[in-house]
């Protein structure tokens, strides 16, 4: 689970192929040595879109690469050690494949650095009031029990309150662990988790723990 949840808030590079026209290099702003154009606002635009599955406009896009930049030459002058440390992660991360372009290098070590806080507080922090939290925005948490090791389900049921479930869920990504038993009626029952339900779960779980450390890192980035 600790790697699953590794592996969520590695950004994935987006190799973009198309001709650049003129107008994609059109200077939309050019402020405090920091210069954007119009293809630099596709990109983040379309990289925005990969991590959250939302689309947003050129004024937002333009208002986020501005804190981007800020951010990364901040970082550049007060604390490459970090820089270059996101730099070797993000890398070694997509092999060999080449990030011709500064802005996309500079939107991917944002995200990058903002997961960094993602993960720090998952690792150090989550606790199982966190993850009742997060089970708390769910409708419901519908799934299968078992008696024979999950080969025959019996029924389906709401876990969402379920103590018990909830405790050895936090226990098994804690330890990295993958056995869920529970006890209905003083009968044992295996919960019956697939990878699509646990993507599901793992999901929100990092959509939580972005907002518990959204004012922390908000925090970071303008003291820099």
């Amino acid at each position: 689970m600790v790697c699953n949840i590794r592996n969520r808030i590695k950004i994935f590079i987006i190799i973009f192929f198309f001709i650049i026209t003129n107008s994609y290099a059109n200077i939309v702003y050019d402020k405090e040595n920091i210069i954007i154009t119009e293809i630099d606002i596709y990109y983040y635009k379309k990289i925005h879109y990969e991590k959250f599955k939302e689309d947003v406009n050129n004024s937002k896009a333009l208002k986020n690469l501005v804190i981007v930049k800020k951010l990364i030459k901040s970082l550049e002058k007060n604390n490459p050690v970090f820089l270059n440390r996101i730099d070797r992660e993000i890398f070694e991360d997509n092999g060999n494949k080449n990030i011709n372009s500064s802005t996309i290098l500079d939107i991917v070590r944002y995200f990058k650095t903002r997961n960094e806080f993602v993960y720090n507080y998952f690792k150090n922090d989550f606790n199982k009031s966190d993850l009742e939290n997060v089970f708390n925005t769910f409708v419901n948490l519908n799934l299968p029990i078992s008696d024979n090791n999950c080969l025959t389900i019996i029924q389906i049921i709401d876990l969402k309150d379920n103590i018990e479930f909830i405790n050895i869920f936090y226990e098994n990504i804690k330890n990295q662990m993958d056995v869920y038993e529970i006890s209905i009626d003083n009968v044992k029952y295996d919960v019956c988790i697939n990878i699509n339900n646990k993507q599901i779960i793992e999901k929100e779980i990092f959509k939580y723990i972005e907002l518990k450390t959204e004012d922390e890192f908000k925090k970071f980035v303008y003291a820099q």
